[in-house]
């Protein structure tokens, strides 16, 4: 589990060669994004879940991370667990 803050005024940025953020985690990953990462979320399926842009709590970059969660946790503003993989959004 990592402890990240989500990134605010991201989502008009695209993702190369993709057409969505969450396409882009799923592309990087090899994996299908099938719930919520937020640990204390119980939101499950696909539908409502998108690529959001969050930073690590406590780190020394300014680094960028996609990571699947629901539409609600995308607009958190506090700090909060994932358990699904951080993908680097400058891979793009």
């Amino acid at each position: 589990m990592v402890k990240v803050k989500n990134l605010n005024n991201t989502s008009d940025k695209q993702p190369k060669g993709y057409d969505t953020w969450l396409e882009f985690w799923e592309g990087k990953t090899g994996k299908t994004a099938d719930h919520c990462g937020a640990t204390d979320c119980t939101v499950k399926g696909r539908d409502n879940l998108v690529g959001a842009h969050v930073k690590k709590v406590g780190a020394n970059d300014d680094s960028h991370y996609i990571t699947p969660l629901c539409r609600g946790c995308n607009q958190r503003t506090d700090e909060f667990y994932v358990d699904t993989e951080l993908v680097h959004a400058e891979s793009r």
